[in-house]
């Protein structure tokens, strides 16, 4: 791929010219290499990773009908991310992960606080807490609140013993509905 500056026999060309592909993108010409056809069926994973490219287009196109969404959007461009378009379009592609948890203030009564951190290529909407026995008998469950330094803070509503095998699963949501989760064992 190059692109295409000072030209004026290519400037504004958009098409296909032998073995070469012109498109214009954010009023620069682009050039690259036609795409290769290939005779072989799509694999069933390049089907799913297809399917889902496709999911994200409609809801980036969603998105950029409400103005409210597009300008959230928005705010998320920079240099590789050029318009809240495709700053959607990633977002729908990358789901949040949670990245560290402070289990220490977790010890079985009410009062008792779980932190955690969780990120995303764009925004972290919400984060869950389950909190499971060893026996996997759910002992708690509950939504995490955000604090203004960006971790999450749940806490503990009802007394259950803080024993050895105690699950604590951490689920955390970005805007298009993703998930990513993570299990810490007490």
């Amino acid at each position: 791929m190059a692109r295409v500056i000072n030209n004026l026999l290519t400037r504004g060309l958009s098409g296909a010219v032998g073995g070469l592909v012109f498109r214009q993108v954010q009023e620069q010409t682009i050039v690259s290499a036609a795409p290769n056809k290939t005779a072989a069926p799509a694999s069933p994973r390049q089907q799913a990773h297809r399917r889902r490219f496709f999911e994200a287009q409609c809801y980036a196109t969603g998105q950029m009908q409400d103005p409210a969404a597009k300008a959230l959007y928005a705010t998320g461009i920079d240099a590789r991310r050029t318009s809240a378009r495709v700053v959607a379009i990633a977002d729908f592609m990358n789901p949040p992960a949670v990245v560290a948890a402070d289990l220490a203030g977790y010890h079985g009564r009410p009062g008792d606080i779980i932190s955690a951190w969780a990120t995303d290529d764009f925004a972290v909407t919400a984060l869950t807490v389950r909190l499971v026995s060893a026996a996997g008998v759910l002992l708690e469950e509950g939504p995490a609140t955000l604090l203004p330094d960006g971790s999450w803070r749940y806490t503990l509503g009802q007394p259950h013993p803080a024993s050895a095998g105690t699950q604590v699963h951490l689920t955390a949501f970005d805007r298009p509905g993703n998930a990513g989760s993570r299990t810490y064992l007490l």
